[in-house]
């Protein structure tokens, strides 16, 4: 389980149109912040009421808090080119079940800015931050079924869809959340011949080509022979390279990572920066898995493990 703080530089990172900061004492008397809360519009497909507006500035007022006790929480989202202030966003250590925490992913955006994928930009960092500067804690949100934008921007963000999951305080006359989580993180050794090598060569061979020569991390340009893959698992053995499988997450995954569903991608490094390989199921392409799994390889060369 992470309990470092991630350093400061990367705790307020930039995305191709929006730059996310801090959320900080003084943005709780902004009337655009407190209307994104207080206004039933922005609930009708939610599993909650509308703050009012002394409970949305106690709210933030924690939330500011988070900051100062964990060194990240939510941010506020400002378009790069203007400054304007388009939502909020990002993780948030919280309690979960049995008391152990992981990361709430959450995202609202001003009516005005729906649309553009803003929302998109904003869970995704939210999910490569935390793979990359917080191994270990889940990433997890709840969603009424019946809000497909937040679904759809969920699952984009690299977050998979694991099931039903009811609070004690939800509405009874609303469906159940979908629960959806991140995938779970694989760093242990695949010994040849084991079920979790004939996964990982399943997946391997299946693939297809993605990505371009040169880039900041490479990807693996054609289906490989075993003998490619069983070079690339030596080299891991030996400590020369690392391996990170990411696995379909399950409700019993939450507390057994052993119980993870199939594989969803796998990334092989050796330290070198365009010396990667990822391989992202065809079935899952476009849903950010590809940058969960260069965040968590940074974060396991890092670690040095």
């Amino acid at each position: 389980m992470a309990t470092s703080r991630p350093p400061a530089h990367a705790t307020e990172p930039l995305t191709p149109h929006l730059r996310l900061r801090r959320i900080r004492q003084g943005d709780l008397d902004r009337p655009d912040v407190l209307r994104w809360h207080v206004d039933a519009e922005g609930y009708a497909l939610m599993n909650e009421e509308p703050y009012s507006e002394a409970d949305a500035r106690e709210i933030f007022g924690r939330w500011v808090e988070a900051w100062d006790r964990d060194g990240y929480g939510y941010w506020l989202a400002e378009r790069r080119d203007s400054g304007q202030l388009v939502g909020i966003g990002g993780i948030r250590k919280v309690s979960g079940p049995g008391g152990e925490p992981y990361n709430n992913l959450y995202y609202r955006l001003d009516p005005a800015a729906r649309g553009e994928h803003l929302a998109t930009e904003i869970a995704a960092a939210a999910a490569i931050f935390a793979y990359e500067w917080l191994p270990g804690m889940h990433v997890a949100c709840r969603i009424n079924p019946r809000n497909e934008p937040s679904l759809h921007t969920a699952l984009r963000a690299g977050m998979r869809d694991i099931g039903e999951w009811r609070e004690p305080s939800d509405p009874e006359d609303q469906p159940p959340s979908r629960l959806l989580r991140g995938p779970d993180v694989l760093t242990e050794p695949v010994e040849p011949g084991s079920p979790a090598y004939d996964d990982l060569a399943r997946l391997w061979n299946r693939t297809r080509p993605s990505g371009q020569a040169g880039q900041a991390v490479g990807r693996h340009s054609a289906p490989a022979a075993p003998v490619e893959l069983d070079k690339h698992l030596s080299a891991c053995a030996a400590g020369s390279a690392h391996l990170v499988r990411l696995a379909e997450p399950t409700l019993d995954s939450w507390d057994d990572r052993t119980a993870h569903g199939p594989l969803l991608g796998v990334g092989l490094s050796n330290h070198v920066p365009d010396g990667a390989d990822l391989v992202v199921d065809p079935a899952h392409e476009g849903s950010n898995l590809d940058e969960l799994l260069a965040a968590s390889l940074r974060s396991v060369q890092r670690a040095g493990v």
